[in-house]
């Protein structure tokens, strides 16, 4: 089989032929089109620089960042590593968003290299070679806010997406019956022998081929929108400018996608200036560490090879001069999958006997295939075979993750102390260090933290809170105490995923300006958020402020603690809300309560907050009992909440100033009073029932005037509501109340009983179910019959054709739902 790719006939055919002529010593110019992280591509670039012996090596990038090129060449530098590069600019924001005129916005991508990219060995052999080195791409700053979503990602500064969208590479994956574009390229290009590879003008004469009639299929108007034809202008100019001034070979090093016209546009070009591309000041740029996660096309990267894992060990199979190096890698990889599976303890853990059958599987499909060795895909294809012993469903599909994991690889790069990485970015990996998290590995690991028994449980628990507070995005919570959401508040360990990257690394680089070290960038944060609070003028919300109170404390912010203090005393003073400072008192109480691991032991300042709660949301209580109907349920809600606030202060040591008395007072007024809110009225007689407050018989006076002779139905209802809301059980231990409310149902007609219905079904929801059946036999009792029993006694026959007229409507009933778009709530 031909490895050169097929031409179709015609006009396309002759000028991608006539191009080709001019891609090696046209003025003693030679391009190299490469396919970005292709091993074939890096080793024929090798081989052509080293016989060239370039004076120039001129590579795709941007133009920029040149002045990071000579770390590529640091002894210290390990790929896989990237060339960061940030701009950040001020845009106007919508009024609506919080009061902000305009708000900082910074775009971020990446310029990464592996071992077996070509700009990588582009980069290394032309600094052995003595070469001059430069990249001749856009600058970042024209090309950062270009396109693309304001909220976007970090980007890669190489892109290969075309080659996926080509109509003309879909048909020649079709004809050779390949799976998609990526094995297409291995059989054409990755799969050729090294000593045929090293044959660098045939190689990349096929190369060329494939990538302009891959271009064929865009038109101008498509290439000028998306800033191709603008790079390659620029990228022309530089090549011209740099053949005039200089003597000697020059190798050009791009997209394959670029080169044809590169190829007719470079000599026409207007030369660039050589000062430049240096008038501007250049964008942030750093060269950071780098991880085969990110480098991997089937987690998302547009311009990646896939199983980036995969493609090292076969690039160094290359390196060793492996007499067979397909054969090498797919026996490699087979046995390091078999022997993971194995030390995992996995449930299909692979044995030896599967291996030799995949090995021998694997060879046979290159056979088959016309290959030399087994590929990548030949390698996909007998795992699946002999490994995967069931169809590939649920029951496999942590197996087949388990193997693109394997394959894409954790493996990050190291940058030299000359890089210049950002003293935030040190301190982080300090912490991350201390806490357990490696940093050359980018696989998650789980960490379970004990939170009151080991402080250094304590201390790696604050980090992890501070990562997730900057959206660093370098661990998950999966369980544990909520301190935020004053919730779960009973367990005593944290569990975390973490896992360190690039991209934590490239979001610390954005919060760099904030301070040096996480604590300070955290401090800023939250310093903005506590303005934001004050900006807010006369909407002073004690729970929101008494919420960064306990975000500093999660985050070890404890030097902060008397200015949110402070900062809460205040608000506590103008905050007219009853609901946030009761909710504040939660939060405060919970913070007292778990001072061991938040680290806020006997803080007077906080006592003294405490002491202040209770007698500020009496003062607040008055208003609540005049709210309208619509509004009842909430406030009854505060008032429930009040009362429990109120056990848990008097919990604390001295009871934290609690005088119960004085809520039962308002609760009297609240419950006998005329013109207040029926269901308030119903809540407090509850509770003043259930505090021993009031007897019975005083109870049973209170729902006698509501229920009674004269009564309002509407209020009764909402009486009930109330106080049901707040002791359900009184239905079953008080016989008036459930007097009351038969006598009360039993004088509706048909209009009033629909029109109280859903009020009713609330009330009865809030009982359990053996309560629901023993109110079943009390309402029994009370007309005549001595249990419930026979209520739960009526059948009703049901014939075939109900069924079958039930079914009918069910269908009817689902079709309208799709039809209305509801298709979720038929399940």
């Amino acid at each position: 089989m031909s490895l050169t790719p097929a031409l179709p006939p015609g006009d396309a055919a002759e000028r991608v032929a006539e191009a080709r002529t001019r891609l090696f010593g046209e003025r003693d110019v030679y391009f190299a089109p490469v396919r970005h992280h292709s091993p074939a591509c890096a080793l024929a670039l090798r081989q052509m620089l080293r016989e060239l012996k370039p004076a120039a090596v001129l590579i795709e990038g941007p133009d920029d960042i040149g002045a990071l090129l000579p770390l590529l060449n640091d002894p210290q530098t390990r790929a896989p590593v990237a060339i960061l590069c940030q701009a950040t600019r001020t845009r106007a924001v919508e009024e609506a968003d919080a009061g902000e005129k305009t708000r900082p916005e910074t775009r971020s991508s990446f310029y990464p290299f592996c071992d077996y990219s070509p700009e990588w060995v582009a980069a290394r052999e032309g600094f052995a070679l003595g070469a001059e080195l430069a990249l001749i791409d856009l600058p970042w700053r024209d090309k950062a806010w270009e396109g693309g979503d304001e909220s976007q990602a970090a980007q890669s500064l190489m892109e290969e997406r075309h080659f996926a969208h080509s109509a003309y590479l879909g048909a020649m994956a079709a004809r050779l019956g390949c799976v998609d574009h990526d094995e297409l390229w291995d059989r054409l290009f990755e799969l050729r022998a090294p000593d045929t590879v090293g044959e660098w003008r045939s190689f990349f004469g096929d190369v060329f081929h494939w990538c302009a009639m891959a271009r064929l299929d865009y038109e101008p108007e498509v290439l000028e929108a998306e800033l191709s034809l603008p790079r390659e202008r620029h990228m022309a100019a530089h090549i011209r400018a740099w053949r005039e001034r200089l003597a000697g070979n020059i190798v050009v090093v791009t997209g394959g996608f670029h080169t044809p016209e590169l190829l007719s546009a470079w000599q026409t070009a207007k030369p660039r200036r050589a000062k430049e591309a240096t008038e501007k000041t250049a964008p942030g740029a750093w060269l950071i560490r780098y991880s085969f996660e990110q480098l991997d096309a089937l987690n998302g990267y547009a311009s990646g090879m896939p199983s980036p894992a995969y493609y090292q060990c076969l690039w160094e199979a290359f390196e060793r001069k492996e007499r067979d190096p397909f054969a090498a890698v797919a026996l490699d990889m087979l046995t390091r999958f078999a022997r993971k599976t194995r030390e995992d303890d996995l449930s299909d853990a692979v044995s030896t006997a599967l291996v030799q059958a995949a090995a021998v599987q694997a060879m046979r499909l290159a056979e088959l295939r016309g290959n030399p060795g087994p590929g990548r895909q030949d390698l996909l294809d007998a795992i699946r075979s002999c490994f995967v012993k069931g169809a590939i469903d649920e029951g496999t599909r942590g197996f087949t993750a388990d193997l693109r994991r394997f394959l894409g690889g954790s493996r990050i790069g190291d940058v030299p102390p000359s890089a210049g990485s950002p003293p935030l970015i040190e301190d982080a990996r300090r912490r991350a260090r201390a806490a357990g998290v490696r940093l050359d590995d980018s696989t998650p690991h789980i960490a379970r933290l004990d939170l009151y028994r080991k402080p250094s449980h304590r201390e790696r628990s604050r980090f992890f809170h501070a990562m997730t507070y900057l959206d660093a995005g370098l661990a998950t919570k999966l369980s544990g105490p909520d301190f935020l959401g004053n919730s779960r508040l009973n367990l005593l360990f944290e569990e975390w995923r973490a896992a360190w990257s690039p991209l934590v690394e490239a979001r610390l680089i954005e919060l760099a300006a904030d301070g040096a070290t996480l604590e300070t960038v955290c401090m800023a944060r939250l310093a903005r958020e506590e303005a934001a609070l004050f900006e807010a003028g006369r909407a002073r919300s004690a729970a929101t402020a008494v919420m960064l109170l306990v975000r500093a404390c999660l985050i070890g912010l404890h030097a902060r603690l008397p200015q949110l203090l402070q900062m809460l005393s205040t608000h506590l003073d103008e905050d007219a809300s009853l609901a946030s400072v009761v909710e504040s008192g939660h939060r405060l109480s919970t913070l007292w309560q778990a001072r061991e691991p938040l680290g806020v032991q006997r803080n007077p300042q906080l006592f003294a907050l405490l002491e202040r709660i209770w007698p500020t949301a009496l003062f607040l209580l008055p208003d609540l009992a005049s709210c309208d109907e619509a509004s009842e349920a909430r406030a009854v809600q505060n008032l429930l909440s009040l009362r429990e606030l109120g056990r848990q202060l008097g919990a604390i040591e001295d009871g934290a100033g609690i005088d119960l008395a004085q809520l039962h007072q308002h609760l009297d007024r609240f419950a006998t009073g005329a013109g207040l809110s029926p269901a308030i009225a119903g809540a407090s007689a509850a509770l003043l029932f259930l505090e021993g407050v009031w007897s019975e018989a005083s109870l049973e006076a209170v729902v006698h005037a509501r229920f009674g002779a004269g009564a309002e139905q509407r209020e009764a209802v909402r009486f009930l509501n109330g106080m049901l809301n707040a002791a359900p059980e009184l239905l079953l231990r008080l016989p008036s109340l459930l007097a009351g409310m038969d006598a009360l149902i039993a004088g509706w007609d048909e209009a009033d009983f629909v029109a109280y219905l859903p009020d009713l079904r609330q009330v009865f929801t809030r009982l359990r179910p053996q309560d629901t059946a023993e109110l079943a036999g009390c309402v029994a009792g009370l007309h005549g019959q001595r249990d419930g029993s026979s209520l739960a006694e009526i059948h009703y026959d049901t014939s075939e054709e109900d069924l079958a007229a039930g079914l009918q409507l069910q269908r009817a009933l689902e079709d309208k739902l799709r039809r209305d778009g509801l298709d979720a709530w038929i399940h």
